[in-house]
């Protein structure tokens, strides 16, 4: 697999900055790119490409699968699923300006939610618990709790099912 940092596994083309913390028993994955001053919780596995920008909290039991862009203000609560190539998109108003810095926006993915492949996320929109987001969305706005949400603009189109354990 690669190095290890004290019971988690770190495949050895991902670059991690030794400022960022993982809980144990965690897993990354092949080119993943962990930056400055994130938290993975426990039981997590970070899939192959993911990119994690500064500052992003996780959870425990976390899944994010392959491609996947977590940027700065991203805080993603435990038992969470991120499908392929989601993406939380980190500027409003995109234009080249060599000027500005992004900044001050922030995502919240609520408990047990999973969000579908392919999945954009606009920024500062947050997911509540237990949500579910159809793959291909394109999410606009903030997901109540417990709803399921799909569609270009995402609309909630009822209450998520959640099997019984």
């Amino acid at each position: 697999m690669g190095r290890s940092r004290a019971g988690v596994e770190i495949h050895s083309t991902a670059i991690v900055s030794d400022s960022a913390e993982i809980g144990e028993r965690s897993t990354i994955w092949a080119f993943v790119q962990v930056m400055d001053g994130v938290e993975i919780g426990k039981d997590c596995v970070i899939g192959n490409g993911v990119y994690i920008d500064r500052n992003v909290k996780i959870g425990n039991n976390v899944k994010i699968h392959n491609k996947a862009c977590i940027y700065e203000g991203t805080i993603i609560e435990d038992d969470v699923f991120i499908g392929p190539g989601v993406c939380f998109t980190n500027d409003k108003y995109p234009r080249y300006d060599k000027t500005r810095r992004m900044g001050g926006i922030f995502w919240k993915v609520g408990k047990s939610s999973s969000i579908g492949a392919n999945v954009t996320i606009l920024p500062g929109v947050n997911i509540g618990a237990k949500a579910n987001i159809g793959a291909g969305s394109v999410v606009t706005k903030d997901v109540p709790a417990g709803m399921l949400s799909y569609g270009n603009p995402a609309e909630v189109m009822g209450k998520t099912k959640i099997s019984k354990e």
